[in-house]
Order: C-alpha cells, then structure tokens, then sequence
C-alpha cells in the first residue's frame, strides 16, 4: 500500500486543531497536532455589538498548526473542516465586507420567526428537511439582508467557515456539499441552491458558491509561492474540500457496523443520529425536530443536536475565573462523587445558549423546574452530565421510532469518547451498549475523505482497513442499578418537559 500523508484542520467551536494524518499498514495514524484556542468575541456591527469569530485569529492559529505538522514529513493535500451554520461574506479582493457572526448571537431570531411565519414550517422542511434552529445560515442570511450595513452590496460570494479558511489559502470559492446541505436553504436531491427559500430570505443567488461533493471532487486549488513558503510547504501543495461539515467528518471514521448502530459525535454539541441512505422528511420526523444532513458517498445523517459538553466547558470557564482552575480529571472525579440524577434540567433551554455566566444560569433553569439546586460544583457537573445523556437518550429513542430502525449499540465519537461517566450514563439511559471509536474522529473523517478524493474511493466499504475499531466501554447489563435510576429520572424528565 502506498503512503500518504495529509493535513487535516479540524476547527471546533471552542478550539481547533491541526493535524498530520498518515497511512500506515493497520490504518490511519495521527503524527503529529498542533491546538488552539477558539472563541466568539464581542464584537461592533451594525451599529450594535454582536458574538463574532475573530477570523485573524483562526487563521493565525491553522497557519502555526500547519508550520509545525509539515515538519513532520511530506504533504499531499490539506484540507478544511468546521461547525456548521456561519459564513463569511467576501468582496471582490477575497476581503470581509462585515464581521463573521457567531451562530450563539442573538440577531437572527427575529429573521427565523419571521421566514418560518411567512413560508411555513412544513414547506421548508419538505424542501430542505433541515430541523429548525434560529441560527441556520438560512436565517442568519436574511439578518444580513436587512443590516442597516448593506453588506450584500459589497459582497462577491458566501463562503462557509471551512470555505473561508480554504479561500484564505489558496483563494478557492466553492462550498462543499455537506456543509451546503445544513444550511436550510439548499436542495439535496437537485444538489443546488433554492431560489425561493433565498428570495424569501432577500439574499441575491449571485453570493452563492458552487458547490461540490469532498470525496469525489478534484482538489479545489493549490497554495501558492508566497503563502507556501510561509508556512513550510511546497508551492503547489492541493487543497481539497474534505467533508468541510465537522460533523460529516466525524461520521466518516466512525466505525459503524450497521443499520443497528446510532452514532454519537460527542464534543461541544452531542450529534446523535443514524447513517441513512436517504433521507426522511415526515411530519414525524419534522416533529421531532430531526434533521437530515448530507454524508459522504451519497448518505444521510439523520439525526438531532443534543446540547453537549458546551454546558461544562462554559462552567469550567466561569470557575476559571472565579479562580478555581479545575482540569478534566478533577471534574470527572468530583461528578463521579456527587449523587446522581439528583437535579435535572433540559440541556437544550433557549436561556443556556449564549456564553456567560453558565453556573448561575443552570442553576435558574434547575431551580424554575422544582430540582434543587446543586450545591457545588461536583453536583453541577453531574447535573450536566445526567441531563445530557437523559436528552441524549431521548433522542436516540425519537430517531430509532421515526426511521423504524431496532437499535444494537451506540457509538460514540469525538472528545466526549474520553467522558468514562458519560458513556456509562448513556448505556444507562439508553438501554443500549456503548462502543467509542476515536477521540480525534473528526481529524480522521477530514483526512479519510481527502484520500477517498485522491484515491478513487467510492463506498464506505472501501475505507474500511483505514478506519479505527469500536472499542466497547459500557453495557446496561453491568449497570442494573444505574439503569433503575436512569429510568426513573427519565420519568421526570419527560413531566419537567411537558410543563415547560
């Protein structure tokens, strides 16, 4: 087997990493990573201030990162992967026309309630089948429409926050079908842009990208001279367009077995859903709120977002700064002491979404719902971690009842892999065994599709003795009273839902 080694920048929501990813005889290694720290900041737009991305920043950090993986060996490609929803409007010099606005911000709900009364719930869904959030880049497009600003005035294309970084690079402006296919406003059976859900929305179709599929594609540009020499490569290195949706990555090495697996990509969100051939736009699965996003090799995910380990990495920052500096470790061992399933809440409560101030604002959703409050932060940890694998577990339930699929196991992905509690807690609450697949899933997915691209690669099948085995972690069997109260938590969970 001939050796490739790729890039992979992997852009988080709360950090980023980049990462030499290389063919071995047992499969895909990482060589080498090079992290970063990411976070929304205030921002002035429009006359007011709103939760931007700091652009320079990001790039700072993936130009260090891809200077210090490339001295770890020859590259064939790069490619780009992020969260969903944001985008970057561009002039005609590759310039930002306005800040890049965080999906936490709060200027697209009026945009969000407005389309939805104007067109209907029904008739978007039909059309995207994209579940409903107030950030979809649907909504947040039709904010942009009536800034006072003007910024579609001065704006040559829309690109996705992947789409941006690759044009940075190598001056690409094509987008990439699974991250198009989030965006609420794009057709996955014609694979195109949908005139009237953008002309309702007031966004011109001449700012929309070409869009093209990241394991099939040829690589979207080259980085040249100048850029190249800046960061350690030759001039000429490609750039391909990868899975540019994170999540879509993560899937992409998930060691899925079969149609009775339910996947987990568990990080800042927890992505629970299941690999489809096609996709499901019923009044039940609208219902539900489910959503169907585009994989590769022409797969569905069909899934729900779970708020996931944003709830605890808000709360560490907070106690970070009220001076107790708590690693991951500790967090796991004060939880692991507290008693379990004592206070409850929805993780997913419109009032835990921004940043800021997230101990106290649990606090107030758990106190308004009748549970006490926790009294430490042991207990506040445990609050979130019971709550989340509740809701996540409900989920799952939701999923399997609407595609008629009977489950087997749950395979979990991404940083939450490492979360030993939350594992057992959603074995617990699922019912259901829990395998885990890679920590760095995502980097693998990014760098799997790239050499799928490069390769000729065409099914799931063929990447199999590249991808990680499923190692399991917990069965509900071995956690008999776990389970008993896991039932009973659920219980109230449901009744805490239906009086809210």
């Amino acid at each position: 087997m001939s050796t490739e080694r790729v890039i992979a920048v992997d852009l988080g929501a709360s950090s980023g990493r980049v990462a030499g990813v290389r063919t071995t005889d047992a499969g895909l290694e990482i060589d080498s990573v090079h992290r970063f720290s990411n976070a929304p900041v205030r921002r002035e737009s429009g006359g007011s201030h709103r939760w931007c991305w700091d652009v320079d920043a990001i790039m700072k950090g993936v130009s260090e990162g891809i200077r210090a993986v490339a001295g770890h060996g020859a590259v064939d490609s790069i490619a780009v992967d992020s969260w969903a929803v944001d985008y970057g409007l561009v002039d005609d010099r590759g310039e930002l026309v306005a800040p890049v606005t965080a999906y936490r911000d709060e200027r697209h709900a009026a945009s969000s309630a407005r389309l939805r009364a104007e067109l209907g719930d029904a008739a978007i869904y039909a059309r995207t089948g994209i579940q409903f959030q107030s950030f979809n880049t649907l909504y947040q497009l039709a904010a942009d429409a009536v800034d006072p600003d003007g910024p579609f005035d001065r704006a040559r294309r829309m690109l996705m926050i992947p789409d941006l970084v690759a044009h940075r690079l190598c001056g690409s402006v094509t987008g990439e079908r699974t991250n198009a296919g989030s965006t609420q406003c794009f057709d996955l059976e014609r694979d195109a842009w949908i005139p009237e859900l953008l002309e309702a929305a007031g966004v011109p179709m001449r700012l929309m990208p070409e869009v093209v599929a990241g394991e099939t594609s040829d690589p979207i540009g080259v980085i040249g001279p100048a850029i190249a020499d800046a960061l350690g490569l030759p001039a000429g290195t490609p750039m391909r367009a990868t899975a540019t949706h994170d999540t879509a990555a993560a899937v992409a090495a998930a060691p899925l077995a079969g149609p009775g697996d339910v996947f987990i990509s568990s990080g800042t969100w927890s992505l629970v859903g299941l690999e489809l051939g096609e996709s499901i736009r019923t009044p039940a699965a609208m219902r539900i709120n489910a959503t169907n996003e585009p994989g590769i090799f022409g797969t569905t995910r069909f899934l729900r977002n779970v708020a996931g380990l944003w709830l605890l990495q808000e709360c560490r920052r907070a106690w970070a700064e009220d001076g107790r500096d708590l690693d991951w470790a500790t967090l796991a061992s004060m939880a692991e002491a507290a008693e379990p399933f004592r206070s409850l809440f929805d993780p997913d409560d419109p009032g835990l979404a921004a940043p800021g101030g997230m101990p106290g604002r649990i606090a107030a959703v758990i106190a308004a719902g009748g549970d006490p409050v926790p009294e430490d932060d042991g207990a506040m940890v445990r609050a979130i971690l019971d709550s989340v694998s509740l809701r996540t577990a409900e989920a799952i339930r939701s999923l399997a009842e609407v595609a008629g699929r009977r489950l087997d196991r749950v395979v979990v992905v991404g940083g939450g892999a490492a979360n030993g509690l939350l594992n057992r807690l959603i074995s617990a609450c699922s019912g259901l065994p829990v395998v885990v697949g890679s920590t760095e899933s995502t980097s693998l997915g990014n760098a799997v599709v790239q050499i799928a691209s490069s390769r000729g690669l065409r099914k799931r099948a063929d990447l199999a003795g590249l991808l990680p085995v499923a190692t399991p972690v917990a069965d509900p069997d071995d956690l008999p009273e776990v389970r008993r109260r896991a039932v009973s938590a659920g219980v109230r969970l449901a009744a805490l839902d239906a009086k809210t």
